[in-house]
């Protein structure tokens, strides 16, 4: 979608603005604000700038004040800050001392006060190390070996305020020299790029003419520490390599209860677990968290020497995938078992006996023990939030506990925009992934220590847990098909023909019966989502037909290039009788399907033989 000039630069104003704020919501209280959210949006105002656009008496301004702000401000060079920076840096080393800094600000220009200095050098400090760094983007900072979980990557970028991170990746892709292989952005909230950055990215990439490469800066990815090379743009260019893991962990322990949980890993009545990396990158942070600090036995983590080809897998932590995982909690000596996938965002969890909990079940049970995590007790409850093909599992915990629930279209940017506004504490979604507002990303580890938080705290097992769950709240029996590289213009016909049935008036209200249950059509349509932060839209976002219990069914359909289209169904049945709600999920479908062979036949099966777009 192209996109307007004026929004291009509300795009940029929003970026800049969440880069010093949680949320444009949040009211500029200082000129000194104002100051820094300029200068990450590239200008370099004057005193005397400031001191037009905050005039003595003024208490606070806001994101609309900033933007009319931004317009007036001429955006500086590059190269013109970097000269003048190079002149204060009298040591020549890429740092602005404390000392020199103050020295020349208030002795030269326009004259700062020493405590204004402070104030200024406090906020740019942000390693607390009394020097600043002025040549940000001459500046790397890398995980050791070149190792850094997707989380991890997030959880460092907040911590060191830095302006982004480029995440190379297969996800949980199969990956090597015939896989997967992706390049991703994360802005300096530590979420994905929102669309504006990477459309204007992509812009950029079409008119680029040439590029420069140093073929002889060997940086040494083993050796923690900074490594300062010489190179034409900068000098001096800083490579800071960083333990992988501490920064996480760190972050972790101000999360999680590290007591409980190793007592619950190595304590005297400890439970056993097993728990499968895939090789992906996700294992030094298991064996160093969960093994060495929280005391689990060395070989309950498994698969965890991280491999470029995830050892031939696929590390997609499902029961397909992760089947080693399932065969092995069957045998019935391990009490949790969890997988991870590639980039160690997404995760699975099994009970004893290989009992699985669904991912959409997942994030219900965490909401609904929310308060068995430290974190939640210090910050509260924002708000929960699901993407809108995740069953409604979430949906009843949100009710019940009268929690704020938002649903979202699929993607986590849209979780990433609740959480800087400040409305969203907990969210997942039904492909394996959970998180929270401690970072802008899904995280599969965080996850699972929310799990063991809540079996510390229970002291019960994964499925008495789960049963439990379902007695108080109904049980939400969820499945998904994927038809995948099926013909582009019949999928869309397809489409387009459920579409038409589902807009006309007496679709709604139709009952279809399966047994002695009665769906009744309460709602048909294409979910449409309007930001409640920005205010903006986004349609088409697939098909649901929703029914009076809250069961619902979804069609989406993607992927329509030249491998053919991707069609996904989602089938969500609500049941609350307590007799029902521990059928096996794949007997209650069976049970479904027969009931509504000819309805799924209609609605799902029709692109084999597409209807024409009359009828």
């Amino acid at each position: 979608m192209q996109r307007s000039e004026e929004e291009r630069f509300y795009m940029k104003c929003r970026a800049a603005y969440l880069s010093v704020f949680r949320s444009s919501l949040v009211n500029m209280t200082s000129k000194d604000q104002l100051c820094i959210v300029l200068q990450q949006a590239g200008r370099n105002p004057s005193q005397n700038a400031l001191d037009k656009y905050w005039p003595p008496g003024t208490k606070k301004l806001n994101f609309d004040d900033f933007c009319e702000i931004l317009k007036k401000e001429r955006p500086a060079e590059p190269d013109q800050l970097m000269r003048i920076f190079k002149k204060f840096d009298v040591n020549c080393d890429g740092y602005i001392s404390h000392e020199e800094l103050s020295r020349i600000l208030t002795s030269s220009g326009e004259k700062m006060s020493r405590k204004e200095v402070d104030e200024i050098f406090s906020l740019a400090d942000v390693n607390k190390d009394g020097k600043l760094d002025y040549a940000e983007i001459g500046r790397l900072v890398i995980g050791q070996n070149g190792i850094m979980s997707t989380p991890a990557v997030s959880c460092v970028i907040r911590k060191i305020k830095a302006v982004g991170g480029i995440i190379l990746t297969a996800s949980h892709n199969p990956g090597g020299p015939n896989g997967d292989f992706g390049i991703k952005f994360n802005i300096s909230s530590g979420g994905p790029a929102p669309e504006g950055i990477t459309d204007k990215i992509f812009q950029i990439s079409k008119s680029l003419q040439e590029y420069h490469i140093c073929p002889e800066l060997k940086v040494d990815l083993s050796a923690i520490g900074k490594q300062t090379f010489d190179v034409d743009t900068f000098k001096p260019f800083t490579v800071e390599i960083v333990d992988s893991v501490e920064s996480y962990a760190e972050m972790l322990r101000d999360i999680f209860d590290f007591a409980a949980l190793k007592e619950l890993l190595s304590g005297p009545n400890h439970i056993n677990v097993r728990l499968d990396a895939m090789h992906g990158v996700v294992g030094p942070y298991v064996k160093k968290i969960v093994c060495e600090e929280l005391g689990s036995p060395a070989n309950s983590a498994v698969n965890c020497v991280p491999s470029e080809d995830f050892g031939g897998h696929h590390p997609d932590p499902n029961l397909t995938y992760a089947a080693d995982l399932v065969n092995t909690m069957k045998g019935g000596e391990y009490d949790f078992g969890a997988a991870f996938d590639g980039d160690g965002d997404r995760n699975m969890v099994l009970g004893k006996h290989g009992f699985f909990v669904n991912p959409s079940d997942s994030v219900a049970v965490i909401g609904a023990n929310i308060t068995s995590i430290p974190y939640f007790q210090k910050t509260g409850v924002k708000g929960l939030a699901r993407s809108m093909p995740t069953s409604g599992a979430l949906d009843n915990v949100a009710k019940a506990l009268k929690m704020q629930l938002y649903e979202t279209p699929t993607g986590w940017k849209f979780f990433g925009n609740l959480m800087d506004a400040g409305k969203l504490s907990l969210c997942g979604e039904e492909s394996f992934g959970t998180g929270s507002d401690h970072i802008r990303e899904k995280d599969g580890l965080w996850a699972v220590l929310a799990w063991l938080s809540i079996l510390a705290t229970r002291k019960q097992s994964v499925e008495d847990i789960m049963k439990d769950h379902w007695q108080k709240f109904g049980r939400n029996f969820f499945t998904r098909y994927d038809y995948e590289e099926v013909d582009s213009d019949a999928a869309n016909k397809m489409i387009d023909h459920l579409q038409t049935t589902m807009s006309a008036k007496a679709f709604v209200g139709q009952k279809f019966s399966s047994g002695d249950k009665t769906y009744q059509v309460e709602k048909a349509d294409n979910f449409e989502y309007t930001d409640p932060v920005d205010g903006s839209v986004s349609k088409g976002q697939g098909l649901r037909i929703i029914f009076s219990d809250g069961s619902r069914i979804i069609f989406r359909l993607s992927g329509t290039g030249s491998a053919g289209a991707t069609i996904r169904l989602y089938i969500d049945s609500y049941e609350k009788d307590p007799q029902k709600i521990y059928q096996d999920p794949q007997v209650n479908w069976s049970k479904y399907q027969k009931g509504h062979a000819g309805t799924l036949c209609i609605f799902s099966f029709s692109f084999w033989n597409p209807p024409p777009t009359s009828s």
